[in-house]
């Protein structure tokens, strides 16, 4: 069979096949045309480019995850502060998110995502000189407001991208990209911060969001639904029209609270049992090693295996391993029990963001996609601020708060129904083609 490439044909915006490989026509073989071909590495290069834009924001975040919980405790902050500074990003996050389509519908995609690496470097570079803590609530809460603007542009375009049947194996490729940032950002944040100060990996963060601003270029400067009017009322629409997009939300934030209880609180645990701020850093490193091991085996097996199937497993391998990381001693039962449960998480990301897409109606795509990070960085709220409210009473509580997570999550993918795509049910609705490597 042929691949083919979905690409533009005509005012109306149709769209047309186009094959890929050469073609055989009366036992003679034609090669594919030099149009297909520019197209087919154009997208292919689109794609990559939104990862290393995912890459850049990622990996700038990381390299302060490490060290932040480490600068607040040095500060002298108590755990309820060090939770509610590390949360407030993500409080600032899920309201910007939610109203993304206010901003891509007046400035574009593309604006959007440059205000978001612009603002994000000025909020990290100012983040070490202040003295405040009502301040330095203050930066977090504008981080995450510009920061906000990003991550629904990024995935609706990877969205956009892919035609229906290959959009699992592009997200595949997408989140490689997100492993990779897991890998290099705690890692870097933990040697700047063992070898220079706990500033610098402030201002290497800094720099990065500068040097990755190219990577906006392959974003479409597109309008979002330009008189949609208010971005409420787009929500209000997709839950309407799709409200099973609601429960993959719900999902998504659990998710995201066991993660950012473990995020958060084990720098503050390994600590306690003598491990070196670098030494954290490696554990974080492992994590993502095993994270992106997941997805290049999610990647390779999506036209065959979808990650959907792997979804339960792996909500309860992450609760566990968050569970039990209080009562590990040392680095190496830390390193391998993280880097297990990551490998394990890996399908969990994948398949609710290719589940979103399909629910989304045409049209209310980065709708969809804001709510979706809004959920996840609700996630990232709530599990530092309830995380450290619980510390108060023992490390240990921040950790096993994860368990009945985790059974929520468990108690919502047990009464799940099947995933209904709109978009392949909407006429016309297809994307703009991602070449078969995403698929492979």
């Amino acid at each position: 069979m042929n691949p083919t490439l979905t690409c533009p044909s005509g005012a109306a915006g149709r769209r047309r096949q186009v094959p890929l490989l050469p073609r055989r026509r009366n036992g003679k073989v034609r090669p594919a045309s030099g149009r297909a071909i520019v197209v087919a590495v154009s997208a292919a290069l689109r794609l990559h480019a939104f990862g290393l834009a995912a890459l850049g924001a990622l990996t700038s975040i990381l390299m302060i995850t490490p060290v932040l919980p480490l600068d607040l405790d040095r500060r002298g902050l108590p755990p309820l502060h060090v939770g509610g500074v590390v949360g407030a990003m993500s409080l600032a996050l899920v309201i910007t998110e939610l109203l993304a389509l206010a901003a891509t519908s007046r400035i574009g995609r593309r604006w959007a995502a440059a205000i978001a690496f612009g603002g994000s470097a000025v909020m990290l570079a100012w983040f070490p000189h202040i003295s405040s803590l009502g301040i330095l609530y203050l930066n977090r809460l504008t981080f995450g407001a510009v920061r906000g603007l990003l991550w629904p542009v990024l995935f609706a375009e990877v969205a956009d991208a892919a035609s229906p049947e290959r959009r699992a194996g592009a997200f595949a490729v997408f989140w490689l990209y997100f492993g990779v940032g897991q890998l290099i950002g705690p890692a870097l944040g933990g040697w700047l911060a063992d070898h220079v100060s706990l500033a610098a990996p402030f201002y290497g963060a800094a720099a990065l969001s500068v040097l990755t601003l190219p990577a906006t270029l392959a974003i479409r400067s597109h309008r979002d639904a330009p008189d949609a009017g208010n971005p409420v009322a787009a929500l209000r629409d997709l839950l309407r029209r799709s409200p099973a997009v609601s429960r993959s939300w719900a999902l998504t934030a659990c998710n995201t609270i066991a993660f950012s209880v473990y995020a958060t609180f084990l720098p503050l645990h390994a600590a306690s049992r003598g491990v070196s701020a670098q030494a954290i850093g490696l554990i974080y490193t492992g994590a993502a090693l095993a994270f992106i091991a997941g997805q290049e085996v999610l990647r390779r097996t999506a036209r065959r295996r979808s990650a959907e199937r792997f979804v339960a497993p792996a909500f309860i391998a992450r609760g566990i391993g968050v569970a039990v990381t209080p009562f590990l001693p040392s680095f190496w039962p830390l390193l391998l029990v993280n880097a297990g449960a990551a490998a394990l998480g890996a399908a969990i990301p994948n398949a609710l963001s290719t589940r979103i897409a399909a629910q989304a109606p045409p049209g209310l795509l980065v709708a969809a996609m804001g709510g979706f990070n809004a959920a996840a960085d609700l996630g990232f709220f709530v599990g530092p601020a309830a995380g450290g409210a619980l510390a108060g009473a023992g490390l240990v509580w921040a950790f096993l708060m994860v368990l009945p997570v985790t059974a929520a999550a468990l108690a919502l993918l047990l009464t799940d129904q099947p995933v209904r795509d709109h978009r392949r049910e909407e006429q016309g609705e297809v994307g703009h083609g991602v070449p078969e490597e995403a698929d492979r």
